[in-house]
């Protein structure tokens, strides 16, 4: 029996506890997170310079500065909380934790760059600050899009197909939510704009996989309505999980080069992704689905009370 014919055999449905379990211990651990977190730092998550304000420092110099002896640098003038990745072939932008630096203490700041990579560029140097209501307002508008995207998600799905299987679905992707952010919270990830993409890309990833194995089931339906449901779903899941997991595994690849080569700038941001595209993965295949079953379980139930 080959691999492909061993998964047709797989009760996935079956185990829908099993996974139910998983999912809650990784969320729960997450949401504990966010509790000592916002006990010991007055929030539940990390939230980084875009959210809260700051001040960002730009400057090209005569040579390439480098990135981790730029943080030294920061980090030795008192600023350990920064973000620091290159602009252009000599630039550099550095964005601190600090709605104000000292006139003095950016100067020297600079100067010590200028020690180890040569005179500012003339017209490169630029201090500029964030207030932390362009911080709240960003957040705001995040939390709007992502709400949208959940209403549009649901709406397109209840038309495309039933309001039960839109309503897996977005039970599922806010799973996905969830899980990234437990994770977020438990390694102190500090949240930035690009992040707002990060979860809209975990959002549409976790709707592809999902619309497949509700398509799937869909066509079932036509031709074996009278099969109990849950071995349908089941049948279906397992004839589209190949798929998934080979969709899963290249982009995951994808994402994980961007980790490694990516450097420190954009590594929490790709952390996210493959923290979600896992999670949209597994979501997909063994939360939304059995969340399905469970409805159409629970309708079909009723109906049988209401006629007895």
């Amino acid at each position: 029996m080959t691999f492909r014919e061993r998964i047709l055999t797989w009760d996935i449905i079956g185990r829908t506890r099993t996974w139910f379990t998983v999912s809650s211990v990784i969320i729960v651990i997450g949401i504990v997170a966010m509790v000592v977190n916002t006990v010991s730092f007055g929030s539940p998550l990390k939230f980084g310079i875009d959210f809260i304000g700051g001040t960002l420092i730009n400057a090209s110099f005569a040579k390439a500065p480098d990135e981790a002896v730029v943080r030294d640098i920061l980090s030795a003038n008192g600023y350990s909380n920064v973000t620091v990745q290159r602009a252009g072939a000599k630039g550099i932008t550095m964005k601190v934790e600090a709605s104000e630096i000292d006139p003095a203490v950016s100067g020297k700041i600079i100067s010590d760059i200028v020690a180890k990579y040569g005179a500012v560029d003339a017209g490169t140097e630029e201090i500029t600050s964030i207030a932390p209501v362009i911080g709240r307002d960003l957040l705001r508008r995040s939390s709007l899009a992502l709400a949208l995207s959940l209403l549009f998600t649901l709406l397109y799905i209840t038309i495309r197909f039933k309001f039960s299987f839109g309503l897996a679905t977005i039970l599922g992707m806010v799973h996905d939510i969830f899980v990234a952010l437990g994770i977020l919270a438990v390694f102190r990830v500090p949240l930035n704009a690009p992040f707002v993409g990060a979860f809209l890309a975990i959002i549409t990833y976790s709707v592809q996989d999902g619309v497949v194995v509700m398509d799937r089931i869909r066509e079932k339906l036509r031709y074996r309505a009278k099969e109990p449901f849950d071995k349908l779903a089941n049948a279906a899941v397992t004839e589209t999980w190949m798929r998934s997991f080979n969709t899963s595994f290249t982009t995951f690849l994808a994402v994980l080069v961007l980790f490694i080569m990516g450097g420190a700038p954009i590594r929490d941001f790709s952390t996210t992704l493959l923290v979600g595209i896992i999670s949209g993965t597994y979501s997909s295949i063994y939360i939304s689905t059995p969340l399905l079953v469970l409805w159409v379980q629970h309708r079909e139930k009723a109906a049988a009370l209401q006629k007895a």
